[in-house]
């Protein structure tokens, strides 16, 4: 990643570490599960020239000391953006981080300029993944608090959601599962989730929706409800990418994202 300014800020249980890049329009990236704020390493080095990139590692991950909790990470988001003197970001989510970017733009309407779910899923959608598309995270809960986190991390290293074929991606992606210490799956229970596909409609923010065009069955079919069930949003797949395709395919990620925050509003910049 691109050197950039590091600060930790001040959330409740503890700090999250925020990396910031680049000057120009505010883009938050939200990382997956698993991994941490390096993920979004070929967005930072190809877009800082453009926009202000701020990329942190969320609670229970990374540099980060705040104790896991996804309930908490809307608060923290919002915390972040204070203490930026940010007024308005676009918020960019993948995966798992696309829970909390859709739930913030719910919660905060005014601070979210524009909204990009990337490989995300949704909270209440049916049917769940089964199959390969399902993660076993109760397997994976059990192994690291019987003390091996290896082994979980294997199984999961070899999960059709992590699968990277280019030899450079796999070893950036590789760095950052051998980084991952479980805190999250250490929690006494799972974050209850409460269910949003019946209320997609609430959220007033400009949105893209974006999966690999070979990401799992289950993520493309609530990629497509998603862009269905919000008010405004467009649907779009990278050609030829799986799950990570902002780490593999980044050029036509970018080129997506680079489009979508230029187009939504973005031509001035509203830090204050």
């Amino acid at each position: 990643m691109r050197a950039g300014s590091v600060l930790d800020v001040a959330v409740p249980g503890g700090t999250i570490a925020v990396e910031q890049a680049g000057e120009g329009i505010p883009i938050v990236l939200l990382h997956g599960w698993a991994v941490d704020r390096r993920i979004w390493a070929p967005q930072v080095e190809m877009l800082a020239d453009r926009f202000h990139l701020i990329a942190l590692d969320r609670r229970g991950f990374g540099g980060s000391t705040a104790p896991p909790g996804l309930a908490k990470e809307i608060g923290d988001l919002f915390a972040i953006l204070a203490r930026l003197e940010i007024e308005q970001a676009f918020i960019v989510g993948m995966s798992q981080g696309g829970r909390v970017a859709l739930r913030f733009a719910a919660t905060h309407p005014k601070r979210v300029r524009g909204l990009v779910l990337q490989g995300a899923p949704l909270d209440g959608f049916a049917p769940g993944p089964r199959g390969e598309d399902a993660i076993p995270i109760h397997l994976y809960r059990a192994l690291v608090r019987e003390g091996h986190i290896a082994r979980m991390k294997e199984m999961w290293r070899n999960h059709p959601l992590m699968r990277v074929a280019a030899p450079a991606a796999r070893s950036h992606l590789d760095s950052l599962l051998a980084d991952y210490d479980g805190r999250d799956l250490l929690r006494p229970g799972p974050d209850a989730a409460t269910p949003l596909a019946d209320s997609l409609a609430e959220v007033t923010a400009q949105a893209l929706v974006v999966t690999g065009e070979h990401d799992m069955f289950w993520r493309q079919l609530v990629g497509d409800a998603l862009a269905y069930g919000l008010r405004h949003a467009r649907r779009t797949r990278v050609p030829g990418a799986d799950h990570l395709c902002n780490l593999t395919h980044a050029e036509a990620f970018n080129a997506l994202l680079t489009e979508f925050v230029t187009s939504t509003g973005g031509a001035a910049d509203q830090r204050q």
